[in-house]
């Protein structure tokens, strides 16, 4: 009875070459996380600052196995709500290839550094090629957005329509 269970664990071995056959599944052993990293920084910060503290990620990214893909420099922008007590900041944004001990590597540095104010790492693709991912140029958009203006017509604390008084009340009795 030994020599038939022998004989049967022999049979599925012999099927499992065929089953890896090449072309049938690529090596992901190699492929990488794309992430992607917004972080702020104070709105009075230099440009040269920042293009540093730039550098400085991109090194930290490449140290720990991954590679830069790009950075995009929103420039200043309005904030939904202060942060540390300023209405503005620098919106920077770092798409990355790596693995998570990159992304722990880049948010612990992050969290490190005195300048960011705040920041977020999202997964932007699970599973990428690093050969099909080129290297892209950094991108630096126009640096101020122009806030909306108040109209001539109102100043502060006006109601929404100048010529209505509070004590006039349209009659709606007397419209035909």
């Amino acid at each position: 009875m030994p020599e038939e269970q022998t004989e049967q664990a022999v049979t599925p071995s012999s099927e499992a070459p065929a089953a890896a056959k090449t072309g049938a599944r690529p090596d992901r052993a190699s492929w990488l996380r794309e992430y992607e990293t917004i972080y702020l920084l104070p709105s009075d910060i230099t440009d040269e600052a920042a293009d540093k503290l730039a550098e400085r990620l991109r090194e930290l990214v490449s140290k720990s196995g991954g590679r830069v893909i790009k950075f995009i420099n929103w420039g200043r922008r309005k904030t939904a709500f202060d942060v540390r007590h300023q209405p503005r900041a620098l919106y920077l944004q770092m798409s990355y290839l790596g693995l998570g001990k990159t992304v722990s590597e880049v948010e612990r540095n992050l969290r490190n550094m005195e300048e960011v104010e705040k920041f977020i790492t999202t997964l932007v693709n699970p599973l990428v090629d690093p050969a099909a991912r080129p290297t892209e140029q950094d991108v630096k958009l126009s640096s101020e957005v122009e806030e909306r203006p108040l109209r001539p017509d109102r100043s502060e604390g006006e109601g929404s329509d100048p010529d209505l008084s509070d004590d006039v009340i349209p009659d709606l009795n007397a419209i035909d």
